[in-house]
This record gives C-alpha cells, sequence and structure tokens, in this order.
C-alpha cells in the first residue's frame, strides 16, 4: 500500500525530455549526481547520455519544470541493456572522454576499476543486436519489470514532492503501456534515496554489498 500522497506544488510541471531540454538536464545531472561516477566525466559525456532518454522506443526521460526551469528529471526504461545503442554509436567518442577524465579526475581513477562491467558491455554493443530487439514486451512484463534509473532533484526545491510527481509520472507512463511492475535500484550508502523510495511507495526485493533493489506493483 502506497503512503498517503504527499504535497504537489502546482508550480511543477512534468513533460517529456526534449532536445533544448539537454544542456539544463546534464547540468543538473552532475549537480545532483557529483559524488557518483557518472557525475565526474563532464559535459561533453553527459550530453549524449541524457539524450539517449529522448525519442527512444525503449528509453524514457521527463523533465519537471518550474516557471519555465528544469528543476528534475527521471530516465527510465524497458529494455535489459538500456545504453547498448548509445555506446554503439559513441563508442570511440567515449573511449576518449573516459581517457581525458581519467588523466584529469581522481574520482574517476580511483572508481574506473568498479565499472568495469560498464566497459564490457560497451564492446559487447558493438557486436549486439539493435536496441528494439532487447525491448520487453508488455507480455514479459509480469516477470521481467520497467526500470527506473535514474532520479534527480535539484537541492534548493527537495520536499516540494517532485521526485514523487517524475516516478509518479512514468510508472503511469508504464501502466498505459501493459507493465505491471517498475523497479529500480539505488546504493547502499544512500541513505536519503532509501528513505524517500520506502516512503513513495516502493517495497525492497533484494539488498547487497553493491546495491539494494526496489519494486513496485502498478497493474
Amino acid at each position: 500500500m502506497l503512503n498517503k500522497e504527499p504535497h504537489y506544488s502546482p508550480e511543477i510541471e512534468v513533460e517529456p525530455l526534449s532536445p533544448y531540454h539537454i544542456p539544463e538536464v546534464a547540468q543538473l545531472y552532475e549537480e545532483v549526481f557529483g559524488d557518483h561516477f557518472l557525475g565526474h566525466m563532464g559535459q561533453r559525456f553527459l550530453r549524449p547520455f541524457c539524450a539517449q532518454f529522448m525519442n527512444s522506443p525503449t528509453n524514457y526521460g521527463y523533465v519537471a519544470k518550474n516557471k519555465g526551469r528544469i528543476v528534475g528529471f527521471v530516465f527510465g526504461t524497458i529494455n535489459r541493456r538500456p545504453f547498448s545503442q548509445f555506446y554503439r554509436q559513441n563508442f570511440w567518442k567515449l573511449v576518449a572522454l573516459v581517457l581525458l577524465r581519467y588523466a584529469r579526475d581522481d574520482y574517476v581513477r580511483k572508481h574506473l576499476r568498479n565499472r568495469m562491467n560498464y566497459v564490457s558491455e560497451a564492446l559487447k554493443s558493438l557486436f549486439c543486436l539493435p536496441a528494439k530487439e532487447l525491448q520487453i514486451s508488455p507480455e514479459r512484463s509480469l516477470f521481467a519489470p520497467a526500470r527506473i534509473l535514474a532520479i534527480g532533484v535539484a537541492p534548493n526545491v527537495r520536499g516540494l514532492g517532485i521526485a514523487n510527481q517524475l516516478t509518479g509520472h512514468f510508472c503511469s507512463q508504464m501502466k498505459q503501456e501493459g507493465f505491471k511492475k517498475v523497479g529500480l535500484s539505488t546504493l547502499p550508502w544512500n541513505e536519503r534515496a532509501i528513505r524517500f523510495y520506502k516512503k513513495d511507495g516502493w517495497i525492497v526485493e533484494e539488498s547487497n554489498d553493491s546495491s539494494v533493489s526496489f519494486l513496485r506493483s502498478i497493474g
């Protein structure tokens, strides 16, 4: 059962991610995830990364706006390998950007080893099937849920229910497309995110030293 619906600001509007949103969303991503690996990858990496959630048959992106300014975003997918097309289309550019950040950023050097599974996934993307062939069909949605990959809200507007609106918008879209469940995960040390997900009605599915996974039934 979901908790009591939080207070929503009437000035917040949620709309699909579009091309003119990308620079602002990429800047917000860097601000919100400054203590995460991708938050250290710079704008030349983050802009194409954010753009993959726009006009895609398997990836979804939405922004929350307050008086015309983007104050939050959510990225989600119905693809088992949501980044394959991104890696395939930008492979050599990404290699150059990662090497550049590795040379300049101590955080990237320290944590790159923990991201080797993404390096492996990028290599596989050069030879894998197109993204549309990896799409999860609604018929399988009971067992293979859609997933939220990232939620970000500007620090100065937290507590207004923006994250709830973003997750609710994504879940509503997935329900319309026939999915029964939505999943997401976070790092075990991210206590703020864990508290939010539990309050927002997400149920812990699995927890280990590297991640905490949540699930929400939307059928």
